[in-house]
């Protein structure tokens, strides 16, 4: 499309980016895109976390139920039929819960130590570094 002056020179108008104008946005655009990824990752590994948390927990009080049962804490969490404070006891846990996502650091994924009848600690590993444990009162 040609437009004509008032001095008889033709100009041509452009419609269109220029290439420093797309380099740009397309630089923004790069900036947030990676922003979310490491904001997403940082999301998901508290996730996990708070999830390991709460399963030992979960598997706290199914001990602490078991001792009011039985008088003593069982031997293994992790058996076939699930948590049960004896072998024709209640299952008080079907399905015992295991680590949202094992790392090669932790060797186990919950870790169960019953130290006497009546003592005993459960401990994982976090990805935010440190392990947590939960022992009996």
């Amino acid at each position: 499309m040609t437009v004509e002056s008032s001095s008889f020179k033709t100009q041509r108008i452009h419609f269109g980016f220029t290439f420093v104008e797309l380099l740009v946005v397309i630089t923004i655009i790069g900036l947030i895109f990676s922003s979310g990824v490491v904001a997403y990752g940082s999301i998901t590994t508290r996730s996990r976390d708070t999830r390991r948390r709460s399963d030992l927990e979960a598997i706290r009080q199914s001990l602490e139920m078991c001792r009011s049962l039985t008088g003593e804490y069982p031997s293994d969490i992790y058996s076939a039929g699930g948590l049960s404070c004896s072998i024709t006891g209640p299952v008080l846990m079907a399905t015992v819960p295991t680590d949202p996502k094992p790392s090669d650091s932790c060797l186990e994924s919950y870790t169960y130590t019953r130290i006497t009848t009546t003592t005993y600690t459960l401990t994982t590993c976090q990805e935010s570094g440190g392990t947590y444990q939960v022992a009996s009162p």
